[in-house]
């Protein structure tokens, strides 16, 4: 995200606003799946407080090699947006990405953590369970760095 521009600030201080805090946190899931729910093959903003994690979608053009293309039967757009406590999250593991969507699929937890060898060569998502058993699927750059984070916001909640 292009920090620099007039249009990101202002967009960052309007969901400053919403949650009334400052964000600590922002990042981009590529993927993203709820299970029982929505998916996104375009991925979500994920954003926190340290208190509370939000993700939204946002309406995009189809394009090909970045060259905008006409959809002849063009889908209605549904904005997604919700949240959640980060208080609430669980466990965050690290599954196959097709052991996710077929979870998705068959809207049921079919995903187990990947690993040394699944890790290396097959695309992988954050699995994210919260303590009312909801789970969440995300594609995020930096999945260390997001449990990290989340271990750190949780303790100062303490």
């Amino acid at each position: 995200m292009d920090t620099d521009s007039k249009d990101t600030i202002e967009f960052l201080k309007e969901r400053e606003a919403k949650l009334g805090h400052p964000l600590r946190f922002r990042t981009y899931s590529t993927w993203f799946a709820k299970l029982g729910g929505e998916k996104r093959e375009w991925g979500v903003f994920l954003y926190s407080d340290g208190i509370t994690m939000v993700y939204e979608d946002f309406d995009r053009e189809p394009t090909f090699l970045g060259i905008p293309i006409k959809r002849k039967n063009k889908e209605e757009y549904i904005k997604l947006e919700a949240s959640f406590p980060v208080k609430d999250i669980k466990d965050i593991s690290l599954v196959p990405r097709t052991a996710a969507e077929a979870s998705f699929k068959m809207a049921k937890d079919l995903s187990k953590s990947a690993g040394s060898f699944s890790k290396l060569l097959r695309r992988t998502v954050s699995k994210i369970t919260l303590e009312d058993g909801t789970i969440y699927f995300m594609e995020l750059m930096d999945h260390k760095g997001f449990i990290k984070l989340i271990k750190e916001f949780q303790k100062e909640a303490k």
